[in-house]
């Protein structure tokens, strides 16, 4: 099984702390539409033989794309792929980006999962993050999502903002389980260099809340969350049961995964590449019948065994028997003294396998 990732590089404004590719111009909706078709229909002859169980549309701002574009670029995705019957298909969601018709278009040409990108309740919290909709416009979204008849819907929180105190990040919380969406992400904010953030935060125009403060944070979302029944299956993703992102464990799973649009990247048994961070390279390359692909790397065995080690860490763990028998490695021979001294440290936990 693999999943397919589909970049869109547009955006309404660019939010202060967002490091992911985007442009703010998106007059040119249905050209980028067509070079994506393009791309994908290219690269076929090297996924077509995989059969992709989730699809996910990512950003960017996916939203400011009609549905009838989506469902072009859906089409083209089927028509190229084994794309498997009822393969999870979500779509990212701005509010102010999108009304309850919008919603129930994207519903009826298939899209069955909604991430909505709500990011805080607190007006304060929105208007430092530079957000385009209020509290109001978040929980309108989710309501017109609902009677759309989206039944499994992600929200994206974020906590750490230096507009934020525990006690307010504690009551976003409460509001966000009062919704009862199937599935919630909550990212400590990163200031990532490049950004408008990371400039303010270098010139000391505002401050970084505390570590202490950050932990008191974190410690209180997995409380609150799995209080209320949502399973933390990775370090910032907490879900329902049988509500899991099946997309994003397909990458702490290893899984192959395959990008398409600007800075896209994608991972074939052990090569990564990536596209293009510019959309008109992106439209150059194609254009002249070349793969939009910047760069790659092939992983040597070591290489993938670290990984796997970081991504089980930040997820379910490192399952041992699935090492013995998927890649006839004794975990606990090679890392003995180490999962010793973890154990004894107590930051680590030996359970059975």
């Amino acid at each position: 099984m693999a999943g397919l990732y589909i970049h869109i590089p547009f955006c309404e404004k660019k939010c202060i702390y967002c490091d992911f590719y985007s442009e703010a111009n998106h007059n040119d909706r249905d050209i980028f539409v067509q070079f994506l078709m393009k791309e994908i229909e290219m690269n076929c002859q090297y996924f077509g033989c995989e059969e992709i169980e989730t699809i996910y549309f990512g950003g960017g701002t996916p939203s400011l794309l009609e549905p009838k574009q989506v469902d072009k670029i859906l089409s083209e995705l089927i028509k190229n792929f084994k794309v498997r019957e009822g393969a999870e298909i979500t779509f990212e969601v701005n509010p102010g980006t999108v009304d309850e018709q919008k919603l129930s278009d994207y519903k009826q040409i298939g899209v069955n999962r909604l991430s909505i990108g709500i990011q805080s309740l607190d007006e304060k919290d929105l208007i430092f993050l530079t957000r385009i909709h209020n509290a109001a416009d978040a929980l309108r979204c989710y309501e017109s999502a609902r009677i759309s008849g989206f039944e499994n819907i992600s929200i994206d929180l974020i906590f750490g903002l230096p507009t934020q105190t525990v006690e307010g990040w504690v009551q976003v919380l409460e509001r966000a389980i009062g919704l009862k969406p199937q599935h919630i992400s909550a990212y400590n904010l990163i200031v990532e260099e490049g950004t408008p953030l990371f400039k303010m935060v270098d010139a000391k125009q505002i401050s970084k809340q505390s570590e202490d403060i950050e932990t008191q944070m974190f410690e209180d979302t997995i409380s609150k969350l799995t209080s209320a029944g949502y399973g933390q299956y990775e370090v910032s993703n907490y879900a329902l049961p049988n509500f899991e992102s099946l997309h994003n464990n397909n990458y702490w799973n290893y899984t192959n995964y395959f990008g398409f649009g600007p800075s896209a990247h994608s991972f074939l048994n052990g090569k990564r590449w990536w596209n293009v961070r510019s959309i008109f390279s992106y439209y150059s390359r194609i254009d002249n019948g070349i793969l939009p692909v910047e760069g790659e790397e092939t992983l040597d065995r070591s290489q993938q065994i670290s990984e796997l080690i970081m991504l089980g860490l930040r997820s379910k763990g490192v399952n041992i028997s699935k090492w013995k028998n998927g890649w006839h490695f004794d975990f606990l021979k090679s890392f003995n003294k180490t999962i010793n001294s973890l154990v004894d440290s107590r930051l680590g936990i030996l359970n059975g396998d």
